[in-house]
């Protein structure tokens, strides 16, 4: 019964938001990347700006703009609050009402993961071939194919779980507070920095890392921070 009601949220979900507008988001996303990175492209001259480049928009505009932006977009879309999940046809019609609240979160997990893998691949791509040719700079931040898939992962899980559950808490305002507080507090390296997604993708990225915490840390942060956000969204969905 659960894992048919995880199916039927998962088809709930794809249903509700149409192919149309994860294009859109997608596409949109692509676009303000290529922007920036064109605009990154007039200051590139040597190695330390190409670094400099890398650093602006896999950080700054992938996984600080269009991971959290579209995480937030597409909660909005979906609409994970309580009771929107209590009037879904597949629980009035019986469904485990947890498993299919699960399932409505993993559809933009997965769709949040796979646009911030492209978006992570196509800035280092970017910022590689407006570099000055003659450098043949390798790719920076450390970041492999591996390395890029685990974060944009990591960060898509983090974002959508505790979005999903400010909404369930606090409905839109929750959203907004959230992502707020992610840009704020999670800009910073401090104490208060440690609640917040963005400032342990920014350290596993190779930026200022949070509290002096090794990159397994904070990756350790992220799964704990998901994990908490999930069982007490999943806590308040009555049985």
């Amino acid at each position: 019964m659960k894992q048919l009601s995880f199916r039927h949220g998962w088809r709930s979900a794809r249903l509700t938001l149409g192919w149309l507008w994860p294009m859109t988001a997608l596409l949109g996303g692509l676009a303000l990347l290529i922007g920036a990175a064109l605009l990154e492209g007039q200051k590139i001259a040597g190695e330390s700006a190409t670094r400099a480049a890398e650093t602006d928009l896999v950080q700054g505009v992938t996984f600080g703009l269009l991971l959290p932006l579209s995480c937030f977009a597409l909660s909005a879309r979906l609409n994970t609050g309580l009771e929107a999940l209590m009037h879904a046809i597949w629980v009035r019609h019986g469904a485990e009402r947890r498993a299919y609240a699960l399932g409505r979160l993993a559809f933009p997990m997965a769709l949040t993961g796979v646009i911030a893998l492209i978006g992570g691949s196509l800035a280092l791509a970017l910022s590689n071939a407006l570099s000055d040719p003659t450098l043949e700079l390798p790719i920076g931040l450390g970041t492999n194919g591996a390395v890029l898939l685990a974060v944009a992962g990591l960060g898509a899980v983090s974002y959508v779980a505790c979005l999903g559950l400010a909404q369930l808490l606090a409905g839109a305002w929750g959203r907004a507070l959230f992502l707020l507080g992610d840009w704020l507090l999670g800009s910073g390296v401090g104490a208060a920095a440690m609640p917040w997604p963005r400032a342990h993708l920014r350290a596993l990225l190779g930026g200022a890392p949070v509290l002096d915490l090794s990159a397994l840390a904070s990756c350790g942060w992220l799964l704990l921070l998901s994990a908490g956000c999930l069982f007490l969204y999943l806590r308040r969905v009555p049985h």
